[in-house]
């Protein structure tokens, strides 16, 4: 991004500011004009509005991120949740729209009152999914802070061609700024017919026929970059769905109605899901029939969260891979001292900034981790938890995590393409010494 495309500034922190902000998400320093320019913060808002702070409460609202194919079923998921949750729910309905101005209704829904509120959510040029970088978030603070108190939750539905990373990057990087909300999880919405299908498109044919390559959309904001970059990924076999499911802290599979009972084509499913991404449980569903518990208040990007250390640690390696996005662990020793956190944070912004292992190229699209340093003569106060995790090229890294009984080993969790275990502990071991 040029200089001049930079709106000007809301806010002028000093790079003293700026350091002291890097505690909570880690901006990539081979790539800053986006947020950095001549050691300022640079807020990319057209409107140059300050970020609303949060309600007198201190409330925060978590935000559900749905995604998945045209078809999969989003929408009759969000419909089944507006009738049987009694959440306060905001739905934030993400399409591509004909106008230069995009006007979203957004619907507030009581059910004790059994009554709704309208608001409209301008959410400038194009669709979300590219307009989250500048304003979005900020729309979507605003709206949380004129409701008065009257939302519990927000369900944000993407387009069905939509790469959901950059949306949640920019919640997850949102909350450090004193915001009103914060991501919860990213669910993945999986159609059972046809997600085999779907994986296997190489060459695009099955996503022209569909309706779903970025090429056909109407939508001003899909670049020629993008379709080239759409249309390389296609050649090579790896679609949008491959990184949907990559990204999912939860996966759907609904439509199972579909399958009429065979327990053969639904374990292939869960079996081609599992090779992308193993940390994300599966649920099937019809008709986005699915216990409200399973997929909200899932706390995924809480760093020092029970759950997510149990994830990690349940992760096991599997027989089966997907040979363009897999998942990999890695478990390695204890840390024996507190500066080999500050090696494994140079090994994790190499990886993840210049996107190469041993000397070859990869992408990671997500990447979670509990690093620990084994107490000093049997001193259980010794012991140092730090958890780690990373959606593409912004990490968090913070202390205080759980320990759990019986854990004797460091572990590290990645998703991505071109992954290999045994390149990632070569570059580990160059970086981290004992």
């Amino acid at each position: 991004m040029a200089d001049d495309d930079i709106p000007d500034l809301v806010e002028d922190l000093s790079s003293t500011d700026i350091t002291n902000l890097s505690k909570y998400t880690q901006i990539p320093t081979s790539n800053p004009s986006s947020l950095l320019n001549n050691g300022n913060l640079k807020v990319n808002d057209d409107k140059q509005q300050p970020s609303p702070s949060p309600s007198s409460s201190n409330k925060k609202i978590p935000v559900s991120i749905i995604t998945g194919y045209l078809g999969s079923g989003k929408s009759t998921l969000l419909d089944r949740i507006g009738k049987t949750s009694n959440k306060r729910l905001a739905i934030i309905l993400n399409e591509f729209g004909d106008s230069s101005v995009i006007e979203k209704s957004v619907t507030v829904k009581d059910s004790e009152k059994n009554e709704s509120i309208e608001e409209w959510l301008d959410l400038g040029n194009g669709c979300l999914c590219c307009t989250v970088k500048d304003n979005g978030v900020m729309a979507i603070e605003q709206l949380v802070e004129n409701s008065k108190d009257r939302i519990d939750y927000i369900l944000l539905e993407t387009t069905g061609v939509a790469d959901p990373s950059p949306i949640a990057k920019m919640f997850w990087l949102d909350e450090g700024l004193s915001s009103n909300i914060y991501i919860d999880s990213v669910i993945t919405v999986v159609d059972a017919e046809n997600i085999i299908t779907c994986l296997d498109d190489v060459g695009g044919h099955w996503h022209r026929e569909h309706n779903h390559l970025k090429s056909l959309q109407d939508a001003k904001e899909v670049t020629i970059a993008e379709i080239d970059d759409e249309n390389k990924k296609l050649s090579e076999g790896l679609t949008t769905a491959h990184i949907q499911i990559a990204l999912a802290d939860t996966v759907l599979i609904n439509k199972i109605d579909k399958l009429n009972g065979s327990t053969e084509k639904l374990s292939q499913i869960e079996q081609r899901i599992k090779s992308i991404n193993q940390s994300a449980p599966i649920h099937t569903t019809s008709f986005g029939d699915i216990e409200l518990s399973k997929i909200l208040d899932l706390h995924a990007f809480d760093l020092n969260s029970e759950r997510l250390s149990e994830s990690i640690y349940l992760q096991q390696e599997t027989s089966f891979h997907d040979h363009r996005i897999t998942t990999i662990s890695l478990n390695f020793p204890f840390f024996e001292h507190t500066k080999q956190f500050n090696q494994f944070e140079s090994f994790l912004q190499y990886v993840l900034w210049e996107s190469i292992i041993n000397d070859k190229e990869v992408e990671i699209h997500r990447l979670k981790g509990l690093l620990i340093k084994k107490p000093n003569h049997d001193n259980d106060e010794d012991v140092v938890v730090k958890v780690v995790q990373a959606v593409r090229d912004t990490y968090d890294i913070v202390e205080d995590g759980k320990l759990l009984e019986g854990v004797t080993e460091n572990k590290l969790v990645l998703i991505g393409k071109d992954l290999n275990y045994d390149d990632i502990m070569t570059e580990l071991n160059k970086f981290v010494k004992y």
